[in-house]
């Protein structure tokens, strides 16, 4: 019979966490460690563990002399003296779960904060980050102000069927949430717009741009945003329901009830190059109540491997294409450069990072002289977009040439680079079909794919599926980008031909077409 531990109650007195935990068969010496969710750093620390008595024992482990890294650190129990053995996780009972939920239950050290939460299963970690201002007690007590003031309103604000719209964190408003959100603001009367609102952070550079609807604009973290985000009938975002709130928050009220609500998702991007089912899927972290996707060929992905039935994943096309035209000027031309992030870089030190291939292929990229001087020679730009991903290692890229820019996250609208550019450079990212949708080339620089399929994987084939040229080294790459330059960027036949299955519409209507499904779906 599986071991299990149940942690029954937590306390947190300084640097320390105490811990006490059931099981339902008694083990003698059991072991109990904190594990570093990565892959990449074995790092594991003991508590200190009192001998068990009628099947409880009690547990510590002082945080303050230990090197705890950003990320989550598992909780588990040897039942074997033999490290070699299976390790067993450890459960928050409901009464530790809820406790969390109202509580302050954290460790600071330094900018740091650690605290315990329950992920999948309720398995219990500690999770590390920076420390944020959403972080003080007076934030708590707002939300708590806005969970009581929620049950009082529900009666009044729920009839007015809030539709809540949001984009990663609310950072940004330059993807398929802004733009469904833009045609309900020029498009609808104004009975059937005022119960749509968009979410937004003051400190976005898209604040100002966004002033135009404030009236329908809430600011991020907000009374009024904690309230609605309660409230809302339906969100309807480009990303999870949590990218709507505080970014890896400590348990809380809040969290929880988003978590409960319907969520049409308009999608990031095709989902093809990254399986995300474990996330996305009707039976994963987080599910979608829709899904919207972009052709029939992408229908099928998601049905195929989400778990969700035809009928919740409508072939609408994506609300930002509305807006796209090719803006590309021959006279001066651009090369976008846009890698996506590494799953297996997350938590990782400034060194580390440093030392990595990813970042030093792009740097060795943005430095190889044949390159540059054959950017000086054509008259061409190299944009190279910073994934958000990277903002805590922003300061490691930098360009020497006046032909080469560095664009954070943000800084600019990633459609005006689309449109604005001659060709596309990526990795694995589905920003591959927006330069597609436009006929601009597209290549692949897939360096590290092995470590890729192993760690994300993918829906299609990458070495015969993929909208564009496919290179693995640097080499490579170089003579595809003098191959289009010469060829005045244009898309190979090959391609173009391929990529039409990827795209239902090409009418300027997926906005239209989104805002008609909901209404005649959802809202019946």
């Amino acid at each position: 019979m599986e071991q299990s531990f149940t942690v029954t109650h937590i306390k947190i007195k300084k640097s320390i966490l105490h811990i006490t935990l059931n099981t339902k068969h008694p083990v003698n010496s059991p072991r109990i460690s904190l594990f570093y969710q990565n892959l990449d750093q074995k790092i594991s620390y003991s508590f200190h563990v009192n001998p068990m008595q009628n099947c409880i024992c009690t547990a510590f482990i002082d945080l303050s002399p230990l090197k705890i890294s950003e990320g989550d650190w598992n909780v588990v129990v040897h039942t074997s003296q033999d490290p070699a053995q299976d390790h067993c996780p450890v459960i928050l009972d409901k009464q530790v779960r809820a406790r969390l939920l109202v509580s302050r239950n954290l460790i600071i050290k330094n900018n740091l904060i650690v605290f315990p939460i329950g992920t999948t299963g309720h398995q219990m970690i500690l999770r590390c980050r920076t420390k944020q201002p959403y972080d003080r007690l007076s934030f708590r007590i707002k939300e708590f102000a806005a969970f009581g003031s929620a049950k009082l309103l529900s009666p009044f604000l729920k009839k007015k069927k809030l539709w809540l719209v949001f984009e990663k964190y609310c950072t940004s408003a330059q993807d398929n949430g802004f733009y469904f959100f833009q045609y309900c603001m020029e498009n609808l009367p104004p009975r059937k717009k005022n119960h749509i609102y968009f979410i937004m952070d003051k400190n976005s550079a898209q604040w100002s741009t966004i002033q135009k609807y404030r009236k329908q604009v809430i600011p991020f973290l907000s009374f009024r945003h904690i309230l609605y985000m309660l409230l809302a009938d339906l969100y309807i975002a480009s990303d999870a329901r949590l990218h709507a709130y505080a970014w890896m928050p400590m348990p809380n009220l809040i969290s929880r009830e988003i978590n409960r609500h319907d969520i049409f998702f308009l999608q990031h991007g095709v989902t093809a190059l990254k399986r995300v089912d474990s996330i996305f899927g009707s039976q994963g972290f987080s599910p979608m109540t829709y899904f919207a996707v972009t052709s029939v060929a992408e229908q099928k992905i998601i049905t195929s491997h989400f778990g969700y039935d035809r009928a919740h994943t409508p072939v609408l096309g994506f609300t930002r294409w509305d807006v796209l035209n090719n803006k590309a000027d021959i006279h001066h031309k651009k090369i976008l450069v846009m890698p996506t992030w590494r799953s297996w870089l997350e938590g990782k030190s400034d060194d580390f990072f440093r030392n990595s291939q990813y970042y030093k292929t792009y740097m060795h990229l943005l430095q190889n002289q044949e390159l540059l001087s054959f950017l000086d020679e054509t008259d061409t730009e190299l944009i190279f977009y910073i994934h958000p991903k990277l903002r805590d290692f922003i300061q490691n890229f930098h360009a020497n040439s006046s032909r080469i820019r560095l664009i954070p996250f943000g800084a600019t609208a990633l459609n005006e680079l689309i449109m604005e550019c001659s060709m596309l450079i990526t990795d694995y990212s589905s920003v591959c079909w927006d330069a597609s949708y436009l006929n601009k080339p597209v290549v692949f620089y897939q360096f590290d794919t092995e470590a890729y399929e192993t760690t994300n994987g993918s829906y299609i084939d990458m070495e015969h599926d993929l909208p564009g040229d496919r290179c693995t080294e640097e080499k490579q790459l170089i003579e595809l980008i003098k191959e289009y330059i010469a060829s005045d960027f244009s898309e190979k036949k090959c391609y173009s031909d391929k990529n039409q299955k990827y795209f239902a519409y090409h009418d300027h209507n997926n906005c239209k077409r989104t805002y008609d499904f909901i209404i005649e779906n959802y809202e019946k």
